[in-house]
């Protein structure tokens, strides 16, 4: 398998430091049991999100959340084995929640919300929980909104699902979290990505958060800000 290594910011006094550490990448296959049980197909799909989304973590999910670390809150990695970021204390894959699945978290590339006169300057004044906003040039005012790309078991046979966090929903004029056809979602703030018979097997995380997850979030933000033909708009 290849090597990935990954790095977790922490609060140190008025500063910033970082964690680093090397992705346990075996223990990060039996936790994930995907369909044929190889490593060859993780070994693609670490390599292709170091390359396009180094700064998104490996770790495991269940439902729409992260599974976090009973103790302390923190985020589980594959760090010699499977372990809290934040205490270090080791999980045995066993203790997991049932339906937990490899996941992969992060921030998209930021998303230009100076078109979106409806909810600019409410996302500018207050970004929801987990949410960052800035500026440059270039682009203007930008929204980085955080996603959880779970692989689970069954993967690649079945679909890489994208969920947004619960606090994305409280951005004002944000549609219901329910299963939707008009904003394509599936409800539980899980995107509706493919139709039926849409999915290929070769198909990875990487691909689905560039090519699909990426313009439902534009998509969606734009549905808020009234704009109610979003959906119909072809990215």
């Amino acid at each position: 398998m290849t090597t990935l290594t990954q790095r977790f910011p922490r609060q140190e006094g008025d500063g910033i430091s970082h964690q680093q550490w090397e992705v346990d990448l075996a223990a990060a296959h039996r936790v994930g049991r995907w369909s044929g049980r190889t490593p060859h197909r993780l070994t693609r799909e670490v390599t292709e999100m170091a390359e396009h989304f180094p700064r998104w973590i490996l770790t495991v999910g269940a439902g729409r959340q992260r599974v976090t670390c009973s103790a302390c809150g923190g985020m589980l990695v594959f760090d010699r084995g499977l372990r809290c970021v934040a205490c270090q204390r080791p999980y045995k894959p066993r203790k997991l929640p049932a339906q937990t699945s490899l996941a992969w978290f992060g921030l998209l590339p930021p998303v230009g919300i100076d078109g979106l006169t409806r909810l600019r300057q409410g996302l500018i004044a207050a970004p929801p929980a987990q949410h960052l906003v800035g500026r440059r040039d270039g682009i203007g005012h930008y929204l980085l909104v955080p996603l959880l790309a779970h692989c689970a078991q069954g993967f690649p046979a079945s679909p890489v699902r994208v969920v947004y966090l619960p606090a994305f929903f409280k951005i004002r004029g944000m549609p219901a979290d329910k299963p939707a056809h008009a904003y394509h979602m599936l409800g539980d703030g899980t995107m509706c990505l493919f139709a039926e018979g849409q999915w290929r097997r070769n198909m990875t995380c990487r691909e689905v958060l560039q090519q699909r997850a990426y313009p439902h979030v534009i998509k969606l933000l734009n549905y808020a800000d009234g704009k109610r033909d979003a959906f119909a708009i072809v990215s």
